[in-house]
């Protein structure tokens, strides 16, 4: 073989090559910082939000469950198909991890769909359940549908991140999670305060 033949095949067979301790840091630190980007979501909301008043933070922290089921049904069928791909990569079984990844984004779509009907009809229920206040209820409803109609956004960045992930790329998916987290420092204060109208 050839010295690019083996430099690709090096880099294809990463997580059989590389020493367990530098796998273990080079994968998890890349992973930890994602999932505290997601965690900002919110927490970046409520700064901005907190700007506004006493019941615009307290509509925003109702929503906080709403987002955080979000992520949960999204990482956790990512984790799946995480787990699915990277066997059938290690099985050398190339169209089967090629399925498995369609499947996961269809699967992601699919429980978009949930919260898309859970935002469409649920969301004032979900906030009558917890407050009278018409003012928060108003608030809360629109925040969270917002949130919960427009979530393919997180559910199918999820399934593409986790489907890099199998393949042992770490880099590319936390890219993904900066740049939507510096998109909603920089969007949060246009919309939220309606800078340009």
């Amino acid at each position: 073989k050839g010295k690019d033949d083996l430099m690709q095949e090096k880099r294809h067979n990463k997580m059989a090559d590389t020493p367990i301790v530098k796998l273990l840091i080079s994968m998890s630190l890349p992973a930890m910082f994602s999932m505290f980007i997601q965690a900002m979501y919110n927490i970046v909301d409520s700064i901005y939000v907190a700007m506004i008043g006493e019941n615009a933070l307290t509509a925003v922290s109702l929503a906080f469950p709403v987002q955080n089921l979000i992520i949960a049904v999204a990482v956790g069928t990512g984790v799946g198909l995480n787990s699915l791909i990277s066997r059938r990569l290690g099985e050398r079984r190339q169209d089967q991890a090629d399925k498995a990844a369609t499947h996961g984004l269809v699967i992601a779509i699919c429980g978009w769909l949930l919260f898309l009907v859970f935002g469409l009809v649920f969301t004032r229920l979900f906030f009558a359940a917890f407050t009278n206040d018409p003012t928060i209820l108003e608030m809360g409803v629109d925040y969270t549908a917002i949130v919960t109609i427009f979530s393919i956004g997180c559910f199918v960045e999820i399934s593409l991140e986790k489907t890099l992930q199998a393949t042992g790329n770490m880099i590319w998916p936390m890219v993904f999670q900066l740049s939507g987290a510096v998109t909603n420092i920089i969007l949060d204060p246009i919309f939220i305060f309606g800078w340009f109208g």
